[in-house]
């Protein structure tokens, strides 16, 4: 009986001795997604500023500044076609009620003449106006050349 006794107070002290030693366990902050916590965390470093390439010079900005210029009066001139084409097309409209208006019983034909006319002058000014911004970008077109030709002879330091 005393050997149980003994034994029994060998297996229990050990609990004894961490009761009376007792250290609460620090809780750590819950650790991110994708990382474990047997993984070292890199410190962040810092952005660095972004760079322009070496290679993309002066002249070859203008170049695609001329490029682009050009893609815009392409799309203002088939803009300008597709007006004329609709104005054109109206006109014709107008002539044909205007010649219908002797076998015409409509009593608002004159209504729908008037109405032709307004959609002319709108379709006008349209144009006129598309007109006058396709004249001022190729001036624009006409300056980048010339300042893309004077920008091969010169040498631009930064």
């Amino acid at each position: 009986m005393n050997i149980r006794l003994i034994v029994i107070l060998i297996l229990l002290f050990p609990f004894f001795v961490n009761a009376q030693n007792f250290k609460p366990v620090q809780i750590q902050p819950p650790f991110e997604l994708g990382t474990s916590p047997f993984t070292p965390r890199n410190p962040k470093l810092p952005q660095l500023e972004t760079v322009k390439p070496i290679s993309q010079s002066h002249v070859q900005n203008m170049r695609s500044k001329l490029a682009r210029k050009e893609q815009e009066i392409i799309k203002l001139e088939k803009k300008i076609w597709a007006d004329e084409d609709d104005l054109k097309e109206k006109l014709k409209n107008l002539e044909n009620l205007e010649n219908a208006t002797e076998n015409s019983n409509d009593p608002d034909h004159q209504k729908k003449i008037e109405n032709s006319k307004k959609q002319i002058a709108k379709s006008q000014s349209k144009l006129n106006e598309a007109e006058v911004k396709l004249k001022l970008k190729l001036k624009k077109l006409e300056d980048l050349e010339k300042a893309l030709e004077e920008a091969k002879f010169k040498r631009i330091e930064n």
